[in-house]
């Protein structure tokens, strides 16, 4: 089976800036957690969590709380499970990706122009990216936005096994499970899916749209974005599935913080 050439690059968790400075314990006896550190606007900071896939976890916090900082920034949410990136093996084609948001007929459209990224490593290294975010159709987060390198891409994932092998026995990410009040939200999802992704949906216990992962760690079926419709009158939120061949034992997080709740939940 071909490894998908679009690809799950990493998972968006917003916290409050004191726990990503003195992180609690649901986070530090589950994961090893690295560096990151101020981003160049000056606005958020982050800490990383990665796996064996490539993937990886940003822990991201606005600066001191600062409420200005917030102001039209895309993470000026609640705290949780916030958005997700896919990122492609080939030059990103904008101008083919909106014909096929287009054909999809979702009434989804993403920006036309990236919005560039950067940082610099606790090891000096600089890192820039380009962001590009669905503008039109859907809530924030419920559909991935793309992250696109400019700088060698290591710098801003320096995996190694060190830093990548985890109490929780997490290898990678199995799957994100969008959960989607309201049937409009939801079929304008579903219809763009395809276009994103080039997979068509899989049918599980939910829909399912296969992707890869920058590094193939010997999977028998590919991680998915999944998708759960819930009444109207329920909360849309994100779900995260991790990899763990140590399932059995492993229990599942699900920690409220503040208004936001956050559920990452373990597979084999």
């Amino acid at each position: 089976m071909p490894w998908p050439a679009v690809q799950l690059d990493h998972i968006v968790i917003h916290l409050p800036y004191q726990q990503v400075r003195k992180p609690p314990d649901w986070i530090t006896d589950n994961f090893v957690l690295s560096p990151g550190g101020k981003h160049a606007d000056g606005r958020t900071e982050n800490r990383l969590v990665f796996f064996h896939d490539g993937t990886y976890l940003e822990i991201i916090a606005f600066v001191k709380d600062d409420p200005a900082r917030r102001q039209g920034h895309w993470c000026d949410t609640e705290y949780g499970i916030v958005n997700f990136a896919l990122t492609t093996t080939h030059p990103f084609d904008r101008a083919r990706f909106r014909d096929r948001l287009e054909a999809s007929r979702s009434g989804v459209c993403y920006a036309g122009e990236p919005t560039r990224g950067g940082r610099t490593s606790v090891e000096g290294k600089s890192m820039t990216w380009d962001l590009t975010f669905p503008q039109e159709g859907v809530e924030c987060g419920l559909l991935p936005f793309w992250c696109h390198d400019i700088t060698p891409r290591e710098n801003r994932v320096p995996a190694t096994d060190g830093n990548a092998r985890h109490p929780c026995g997490a290898v990678g990410i199995a799957g994100v499970l969008s959960e989607i009040a309201g049937d409009d939200q939801y079929e304008r999802v579903e219809a763009a899916l395809p276009a994103i992704t080039g997979a068509s949906c899989r049918q599980h216990a939910d829909a399912r749209f296969e992707v890869g992962t920058p590094f193939d760690i010997g999977r028998l079926q590919c991680p998915t974005i999944r998708l759960k419709r819930l009444h109207k009158s329920q909360q849309s939120r994100l779900v995260l599935v991790l990899q763990s061949p140590r399932k059995d034992g492993q229990k599942d997080i699900d920690e409220w913080v503040g208004e936001g709740r956050i559920i990452i939940r373990f597979e084999t």
